[in-house]
């Protein structure tokens, strides 16, 4: 269940997953305001992202979409919130998503997520930061509200969220903390339960990086996932979500950095590789050596392996039909990303 921001580099990686992943992949989308044109509005937003889905997101791939970002920039303005619109506007050119809630949403979200689920049929994720053991009254008080927006606990995605895991004394806690979420989710019937984590270094920490040395990052959120799903025993699977190569963190314009870099997973960590030219030529130079690094390096897969790592070859020979652009960059190591989870799940039961 990989968690992506609804960015073009997001939208090629997900567009190009082979039909044979589709069954077991259902990414989350976080809406993001102003993606895509000049004038923010809500309305706008919601059909811009409306239009990526339809245009990117392959027919038979399963997806959720969190409003969380919308909400927060736009409130509730009289046009209606987010939630809706967003569903409305999916709605309108026949696809079917998923909605996404939290249990702090304000309760006229609450509603457009009822209405959403009623006219997609498509279930709902609940997105549960989990902050300590959970006692009766509260586990009552969720059946009461899944009962008000029409759901029962087998039409809900169970989705806890770690959130950022960015050093070894936090991914110790959150093992601990995902046990106990695990423990509680067994004993009620989620139509399906997936733990989250993010690992990925925050946006200050890559820009800090030094230029033109791969620099390795490990991927904490895959331990601890196998850490606590091998502690909760083979009763109930347990479904893996990340953030892909990006910090759960939403970045500011201001860490926005124009160096061409590519953030390559391999195995149980990340590699993080920059390059200090700017724009133009000289950036296309730098990425294409950068690509010739990952290309000739000993975790290289083949250009077969993914998508992106088709266009991670092509950029090192300097042939590639992709634009040389941040959002290209992010595409070829999503899908690469991608891939690598998926097939080490397939085959080594680990993500």
């Amino acid at each position: 269940m990989p968690i992506v921001k609804a960015k073009e580099g997001e939208f090629r990686a997900l567009e190009n997953i082979p039909a044979h992943d589709h069954p077991n992949t259902r990414p989350i989308i976080e809406a993001l305001p102003g993606e895509g044109h000049h004038e923010r509005t809500l309305y706008g937003d919601a059909l811009n992202l409306a239009k990526n889905v339809v245009h990117r997101i392959p027919d038979d791939l399963r997806f959720a979409i969190d409003c969380r970002y919308l909400v927060t920039q736009y409130g509730r303005p009289d046009i209606g919130g987010a939630v809706r619109l967003v569903f409305e506007a999916i709605g309108q050119f026949h696809y079917a998503a998923t909605p996404v809630f939290r249990l702090t949403d304000d309760p006229d979200d609450l509603d457009d997520v009822a209405q959403a689920v009623q006219e997609h049929q498509r279930g709902a994720c609940l997105r549960l930061p989990w902050t300590g053991p959970r006692h009766g009254s509260k586990d009552a008080k969720l059946s009461g509200l899944l009962r008000r927006m029409g759901l029962a606990f087998r039409d809900v995605d169970l989705l806890v969220d770690l959130w950022a895991i960015e050093s070894d004394h936090a991914a110790a806690q959150q093992v601990r903390c995902a046990r106990e979420a695990l423990a509680w989710a067994a004993g009620i019937p989620w139509r399906s339960v997936t733990l989250a984590g993010g690992a990925f270094p925050p946006p200050g920490g890559v820009s800090a990086a030094p230029m033109d040395v791969p620099v390795e990052a490990p991927r904490r959120d895959a331990g601890v996932w196998l850490a606590a799903v091998s502690h909760a025993g083979r009763h109930r699977k347990i479904g893996y979500a990340d953030y892909g190569v990006a910090s759960p963190r939403k970045p500011s314009g201001r860490q926005l950095s124009r160096h061409p870099k590519l953030c390559y997973t391999v195995d149980d960590h990340w590699k993080i590789y920059r390059c200090a030219a700017g724009e133009g030529e000289g950036a296309f130079d730098c990425f294409r050596k950068v690509c010739q690094a990952v290309v000739n390096s000993d975790g290289w897969p083949g250009a077969a392996f993914s998508w992106g790592d088709r266009h991670i070859e092509q950029f090192a020979a300097g042939a590639s039909t992709l634009p040389n652009t941040r959002a290209s960059w992010r595409a070829c190591g999503q899908s690469h990303h991608l891939a690598m989870v998926r097939h080490r799940l397939d085959h080594l039961r680990r993500p």
